[in-house]
């Protein structure tokens, strides 16, 4: 490890998106992955543990634990999004894999146990990734919110500036399925940094582009991206009429990687309380100065992306 690679913890809920972005992580020169703590939200916390844990056994890096977190948000239920992600999360390529790559991998020690190894993480610097529902960040603050004050920055996937056209009467997944935590986060985390949905569904990732992709990878890891991707890509063809996707969480990753392919402003901002959208961001003379994407190059991301897998750009 060099000197000069970021330290970061992935809070994940164990998508397609999430085992891209913690592929990224993983083989990037840039980052070095210390700890890996899962949430409820596109599957079970147990579930997307055992997602992240089969990410690592196939990235050929260094293997770090898996903490489960949370399984509930702080108020109500939560619904999946196996529609989306398939049935075990990463769209059936978990099939075929022995189960002994979790072994010595996943703690499942409870959500107190994970919250402590994050709060273990945050006294020591680094940048806390959080991909899904933010329940085990906003637990984490609550109960000692001078915990994460030794953090360098948290980025957070999730919240809208603007409602997309094809999610009305929907919401923004990740603060939406736990908009109480959201509050929380938005309101105590230090040094926090959106990377909003609406700014993430400007970057396709497209078929031809991943293939190209994962050429930088070992063969076992490039095969297991396209495969879970197959469902995803699907997925968004029938919902967005795209031929790709959206690396949403990928692009949180490359906020830590490759700040310069966004455009970032601090803005005042709070979650807005007339249902129309859950998640949707407005500025307002009492929110919260925070540090927000309001713009992304879609080539340089896709390049980003593709240096951090050990790939070429397409430049």
């Amino acid at each position: 490890m060099t000197q000069n690679r970021q330290k970061v913890w992935i809070d994940s809920d164990g998508g397609v998106d999430d085992a891209l972005a913690l592929m990224c992580a993983i083989r990037s020169a840039r980052l070095d992955l210390a700890g890996v703590s899962t949430v409820f939200g596109n599957v079970a916390p147990r579930k997307a543990a055992r997602n992240m844990a089969l990410v690592q056994s196939l990235a050929g890096g260094v293997v770090v634990p898996v903490h489960t977190g949370c399984a509930q948000p702080l108020q109500g239920s939560w619904r999946h999004a196996r529609h989306i992600h398939g049935e075990d999360g990463i769209g059936g390529a978990s099939a075929g894999h022995a189960l002994g790559y979790e072994e010595g991998v996943v703690r499942d020690r409870g959500a107190d146990a994970a919250l402590a190894a994050m709060a273990g993480f945050a006294r020591g610097g680094g940048t806390l990734i959080a991909l899904g529902p933010l329940t085990n960040l906003a637990r984490t603050l609550s109960r000692a919110p001078d915990t994460l004050d030794g953090i360098n920055e948290i980025i957070v996937m999730g919240g809208a500036l603007s409602v997309p056209w094809v999610r009305r009467g929907g919401v923004e997944f990740n603060t939406g399925s736990d908009l109480e935590s959201a509050r929380g986060v938005l309101a105590m985390a230090p040094r926090l940094t959106l990377i909003p949905l609406d700014i993430c569904r400007r970057v396709v990732l497209r078929r031809a582009r991943l293939a190209q992709m994962v050429r930088g990878l070992p063969e076992r890891a490039g095969r297991f991206l396209v495969r879970a991707h197959e469902h995803y890509m699907n997925a968004y063809r029938a919902s967005d009429g795209i031929e790709g996707c959206y690396p949403h969480d990928a692009l949180a990753v490359m906020a830590a990687a490759s700040p310069e392919v966004f455009r970032f402003e601090t803005l005042p901002l709070e979650f807005a309380t007339d249902g129309e959208f859950p998640g949707l961001l407005r500025t307002a003379p009492a929110g919260r100065p925070v540090r927000v994407a309001t713009g992304v190059d879609q080539r340089a991301a896709l390049n980003a992306i593709a240096i951090a897998l050990g790939g070429h750009s397409s430049d």
